[in-house]
């Protein structure tokens, strides 16, 4: 059995189980994020489906299906590997100012 042929089983065992108990909350979060890590491939996964992309503010992509009220949410980023290195950084900085501490560029000898 493949990864993906694990997952969809999953998800089937996860509705069935819901389905069997009522009483249970379901998540607050509607989304099921899909990280296409591209803008490219954020094209072409819309243009597979016949679905309209949304552009934002820094040029990132976006597209999503509706299954009831679960929405499925695929995204991509003008450049991955940029945006990656910004969030790592950002994280850091947050963690260290967390710690009392601060992250400072120095100037690298040979």
């Amino acid at each position: 059995m493949t990864d993906r042929t694990q997952y969809i089983a999953g998800l089937r065992q996860l509705a069935t189980w819901l389905e069997e108990n009522p009483s249970v909350r379901v998540s607050s979060d509607e989304r099921f994020l899909v990280p296409l890590h591209t803008n490219s491939a954020v094209e072409e996964f819309a243009a597979k489906h016949s679905l309209p992309v949304v552009t934002d503010d820094e040029g990132n992509k976006s597209t999503q299906m509706q299954f009831g009220p679960i929405t499925y949410y695929a995204y991509g980023y003008v450049d991955f590997a940029q945006h990656m290195a910004e969030d790592s950084e950002r994280r850091a900085r947050k963690w260290a100012e967390e710690q009392g501490l601060e992250i400072r560029q120095t100037e690298v000898t040979a």
